[in-house]
């Protein structure tokens, strides 16, 4: 299992971009969601007044409770109706503290005072496109610097409503799967693709791999393959597009989001 370190890839241990954490119907049951990346332990839900999606650090500042972990026994989430969500934001379980949709701690049941500026977790740019909750994720702590992913026939009526596949855990670094974009040689023995033509450009944050030829698994029902075209490009380096035509059109969208130094989900 490489590390970033192993790759030599500079001071970061994870890169800048926007980055799939979850699928959007994983939200719908107003009851927030414990998941981990970037190395980091987060808080996920959706806000039960406005239904917005926010991704808070998971940690209380105050005794370091996770806000998201399953809880059955706090009566916070007893009741809340089997949830800790309330209104847009979410009370810790221990406690009751509420951190609104911005991070800040709004109320706490048993103090009248001014709430001290430190009760506060970090708040996580994010957006819902594709069916999915993207985060954006910058080591230095920036604001994006190119739009989420969006695919505008992902709306349209005339194409089968696409599902993501989850492929689980994957103890690979990120680089290896971006390297796939460039890699002529395993279209073959691989993915069985006889390659009449093939060219790669990079552009600003996209890689853009062009391709045709013959395909020995994609055939018709005479067991003949036509030329299968395909414009593949990273939107970033969390999530790969391949636009296939030929004996069908198509769309293949894989995400990857770093989990850990040296693994992916």
């Amino acid at each position: 299992m490489a590390t970033t370190k192993d790759y030599r890839l500079g001071e970061f241990t994870f890169p800048r971009g926007w980055f799939m954490i979850a699928e959007s119907t994983e939200l719908d049951t107003y009851k927030p969601l414990a998941v981990r990346f970037f190395g980091k332990d987060f808080a996920l839900y959706r806000g039960r007044s406005s239904g917005r999606v926010v991704l808070l650090d998971a940690y209380c500042p105050h005794m370091k409770t996770h806000l998201a972990a399953p809880n059955t026994t706090s009566y916070v989430v007893i009741d809340g109706q089997g949830t800790n969500i309330d209104g847009d934001g979410l009370r810790c379980p221990y406690h009751a503290w509420r951190f609104g949709p911005d991070g800040k701690c709004d109320d706490i049941p048993y103090h009248q005072g001014a709430i001290p500026a430190a009760a506060c977790v970090k708040s996580w740019t994010v957006v819902e496109s594709l069916g999915a909750v993207w985060v954006w994720h910058d080591p230095e702590g920036g604001e994006p610097e190119w739009d989420h992913p969006s695919l505008p026939v992902w709306q349209d009526p005339a194409w089968v409503h696409p599902k993501w596949d989850h492929l689980g855990m994957l103890n690979q670094h990120p680089q290896e799967i971006i390297d796939n974009i460039g890699d002529y040689g395993h279209l073959g023995p691989i993915h069985g693709s006889t390659v009449a033509r093939y060219e790669n450009e990079f552009k600003g944050i996209h890689a853009i791999q062009r391709q045709c030829g013959g395909h020995r698994t994609l055939v018709n029902e005479s067991g003949v393959s036509p030329d299968l075209h395909t414009i593949t490009s990273y939107h970033g380096p969390g999530l790969l597009t391949s636009h296939l035509t030929g004996m069908e059109e198509s769309y293949m969208l894989i995400a990857h989001t770093p989990v850990d130094d040296g693994s992916i989900k």
